[in-house]
Parts: C-alpha cells; structure tokens; sequence
C-alpha cells in the first residue's frame, strides 16, 4: 500500500508536521509526505478548460509529478493548519490544479471511490468546530475527485496554546484514523 500525506504548512516542524508523522508512524505499507508550501515553480489553474476534453493539463511543469503521486497512492491524507478558516494559499493554490480530477466528471469518466483519505487540520485559535468547516468542505471534494473516500478527519484547535504532545484526545483521534485508513 502506497500512502501519500499531502502538507500545507510553512513551519516544517511545526503542529501540522507533528500530526502528519504521528499518523504516518501508524499506516501500514510505504508513506510518502509532500510538502506544498512554497511550491512556486507549480502554475496556478488558468482554467483553460483543456482538461474538459484530455485527461491531463495542458500547463507542463513540475505538477505533472504531483499528478503521478496523486495517481499512484493506494490512500491520501491532507494535512493543513487552518488560516483565516481555510487552507494556506500556497496549498490552495496546487489543489486547484487538481481540476484535471474534477473535469473528469465533464467527460463522463470520473473516478470511482476505491481509495481510502483522511483530513489533519491545525488551527491556533480556541478549539471551535466552526474554525475548520471550510477546510474540511474544501478537502472533502478534492478527496472525493481523487477517487478516495475521506475515512476520518483530525482537527487540533487551539494549536497556540497546545501542542500534540499535550493532546492525547488528538493523538487517539489520529490512531484511529491510521485504524480506518488500513483496515481492509
């Protein structure tokens, strides 16, 4: 099984970093962890449209390595702190890329679900529900567009005041997602 744990933060040993190790120590087979902050040698979408009519992006630049990871992996995991309510701009930036995915609806050959996925999201304010909706929504559907069913989502709150090695509600949360992403 291949893993592949998508990262969207700047601070490399920062709480998203420590939720992403934490969970990857726990999956099973080969994981592989890509950081997208300041990816800026990837395009932005210029919604062309091109990949309405191809099965890939016209745009030939380093995402074209992305895609294959993205392909390739048997489960994926997102994993972001939580700015202004959303992802960071960086990360955002590459998964609207991700439309090659979502265009495949357009030409009629969308992605069964036969993958597995999950959501980490850190955020500094006080822990509020509410702090994470658009991020979940957000990756929810580029989940459900790589063809994986989100399995579980992790959300730390108040990362400013706690880290992970303070949270063991969050550590067991993370466990058990690591549970749901290998079992069957």
């Amino acid at each position: 099984m291949k893993n592949l744990i998508i990262t969207g933060s700047p601070r490399k040993e920062g709480h998203t970093a420590h939720m992403a190790a934490y969970l990857a120590d726990r999956l099973s087979g080969e994981t592989e962890m890509l950081s997208l902050d300041n990816r800026r040698d990837i395009m932005p979408c210029r919604d062309c449209r091109y990949c309405f009519s191809h099965k890939n992006c016209c745009i030939q630049d380093p995402m074209q390595e992305i895609y294959q990871k993205f392909d390739e992996a048997d489960r994926i995991v997102f994993a972001a702190p939580v700015y202004f309510y959303n992802i960071p701009g960086s990360m955002k930036a590459v998964l609207d890329r991700l439309q090659v995915y979502w265009a495949a609806s357009v030409r009629g050959d969308k992605l069964p679900v036969t993958r597995k996925g999950g959501i980490l999201l850190a955020g500094g304010a006080p822990e509020s529900p509410r702090q994470f909706l658009g991020a979940i929504q957000t990756l929810k559907y580029m989940l459900d567009d790589l063809g994986a069913a989100c399995v579980g989502v992790v959300t730390m709150g108040n990362s400013d005041q706690a880290g992970l090695s303070d949270r063991p509600d969050v550590k067991k949360a993370l466990e058990e997602l690591a549970e749901n992403l290998n079992a069957g």
